[in-house]
């Protein structure tokens, strides 16, 4: 009697083969208004009078105030948000590309206590709108399990706490994720150039989409990227991409227990090298197996989202939300379930990590498994 251990992982061992649409739905309803209604009492506490301030909304908007005021963006500011840890503070700068520094002046548009509540309304609605989306492209086969874990982990709920900009992130992904499963290349390419432009941690997911011959996405992609990156060079000078490099280059963020990338992991160690090698080879080993086994639009995009974040100098277990659309493609087994469960772990290093890791683990096992024409 054989096994087949890739059905095992996929699929659940037991139980109905897919819940029933409706069901889902209600699933779902419920699960977004329990993330709705975490939001609105998040809202009183985000203020400038409040005992943590603006949070790191505060952070973006003062760069954006800076940036309209042509000084540094990657500076300390009144709005900054600075806190306690440990035995110092910390200065939580905004250390977004440039490219995202005309949506943070958009932002001084507002006056800061009513940024920051519209920001947080906003970050709620995408977060639903890309779960809805994926609940509906793929309610035929989409598990309850699936709908609770997208909606209300700790990371989207964290994410409305603090302010933070992950919200747009996951929908450019999802939005690309989408396109590209229904084979429209160039609006696909145009939502992965917007989010390489946002964070170029990504960029692997559109090098490893060329080896498996989605070159017009990515062609569309590179340009987009470009562009966006060039304008922040026409607005604030030529200076900009120094600023933000010193910024990036001092930033203590890797000693913070959630940082799950190895880099930082490795500097928290004393080795930086080790992680630089480690992270290296992990993105090169994701290039040959791609390119050697052309594995499905699923693999391969589930292996270069987990190994762009992990690979990254600095990457938060938030970023895991944007594995969703290939994760959603297919049910959940026991393995997968399991590691996925353990991101709902108390707020500690390894208690991510090492789930993170096993992920990454099971895309490079499908990857490496079967040819993408065999499937």
């Amino acid at each position: 009697m054989t096994v087949d251990l890739k059905k095992a992982v996929a699929e659940p061992a037991s139980g109905p083969a897919a819940a029933p649409p409706r069901r889902i739905w209600w699933t779902f309803a419920g699960a977004a208004a329990i993330l709705t209604i975490a939001a609105i009492s998040f809202l009183p506490g985000l203020n400038t009078a409040g005992p943590y301030g603006l949070k790191v909304f505060g952070s973006f908007w003062a760069s954006g105030w800076a940036a309209r005021h042509h000084l540094n963006p990657y500076d300390t500011y009144p709005l900054t948000w600075v806190f306690p840890f440990e035995s110092h503070t910390v200065a939580d700068l905004n250390l977004s590309p440039p490219a995202m520094l005309p949506l943070f002046e958009a932002m001084t548009l507002l006056a800061p206590n009513v940024g920051v509540k519209v920001w947080t309304v906003l970050s709620l609605l995408l977060f639903l709108g890309s779960a809805a989306l994926l609940t509906r492209e793929y309610e035929e086969h989409v598990q309850h399990r699936q709908i609770l874990w997208v909606l209300l982990w700790p990371a989207v709920l964290n994410t409305l706490w603090l302010g933070q900009d992950y919200s747009l992130f996951v929908a450019l992904a999802v939005a690309a994720w989408i396109l590209l499963e229904r084979d429209r290349e160039l609006p696909a390419g145009i939502a992965l150039g917007v989010l390489i432009a946002f964070k170029p941690n990504y960029v692997l997911w559109i090098v490893l989409l060329a080896l498996i011959g989605r070159w017009r996405s990515s062609a569309m992609a590179v340009g987009v990227a470009g562009v966006l990156s060039a304008v922040p060079v026409a607005l604030y000078g030529r200076g900009i991409y120094g600023e933000w490099m010193r910024a990036v280059a001092s930033d203590p963020h890797w000693f913070f227990p959630n940082q799950v990338s190895i880099a930082g992991y490795a500097r928290h160690l004393g080795i930086p090298l080790v992680g630089t090698i480690v992270s290296a080879l992990l993105v090169l080993a994701a290039c040959v197996v791609v390119a050697w086994k052309r594995p499905s639009l699923r693999d391969t995009s589930g292996l270069a989202l987990i190994v762009g974040m992990l690979a990254s100098p600095i990457a938060w277990f938030h970023y895991a939300w944007l594995m969703a659309g290939p994760l959603f493609r297919e049910k959940w087994g026991i393995g997968l379930t399991v590691a996925l469960a353990c991101l709902v772990l108390p707020w500690g290093g390894l208690f991510y990590f090492v789930p993170l890791c096993c992920v990454m683990g099971y895309f490079f096992w499908r990857c490496g498994e079967t040819p993408a024409k065999a499937r």
